[in-house]
């Protein structure tokens, strides 16, 4: 009897849904990705993380007039490579301006501009190289 009821203690608790991190996910400029913009829509723009992640991020890019901004779900390993990519980018383009920063509570990857996101890692990659030629 005490082995059922612990087996089904267990499968009872295996079956509790976890607390996924949730995060805004938003990719455009900072117009259409403004902090006021998302919090006034979180049913839009606020998105449960799957498990793999464990970051809200945001980035943003601009050259010249161009500027881009993202937010998404991110891991510790994405953020490092985004910083470090900015980094370069700033090194290696005239003018060019970026930032990424991470967070780890829901709700965080609104602020700031300089607080990532896959699709803003790829445009700014493409900008950048684009503009080195």
């Amino acid at each position: 009897m005490n082995r059922l009821l612990f087996t089904l203690t267990v499968l009872v608790l295996m079956a509790v849904p976890g607390c996924a991190l949730k995060c805004y996910v938003c990719a455009g400029t900072e117009d259409t990705c403004s902090k006021s913009k998302l919090e006034s829509n979180r049913a839009v723009y606020l998105k449960e993380c799957s498990s793999v992640f464990d970051r809200c991020a945001r980035s943003w890019s601009k050259k010249d007039d161009v500027n881009a901004v993202g937010n998404d779900c991110a891991n510790e390993s994405t953020c490092n490579y985004a910083k470090e990519l900015c980094d370069k980018l700033k090194d290696n383009i005239k003018d060019y301006e970026c930032g990424v920063g991470c967070c780890t509570s829901d709700a965080c990857n609104a602020g700031s501009p300089v607080t990532f996101s896959f699709f803003l890692l790829t445009v700014s990659s493409v900008l950048g190289l684009a503009l080195m030629k």
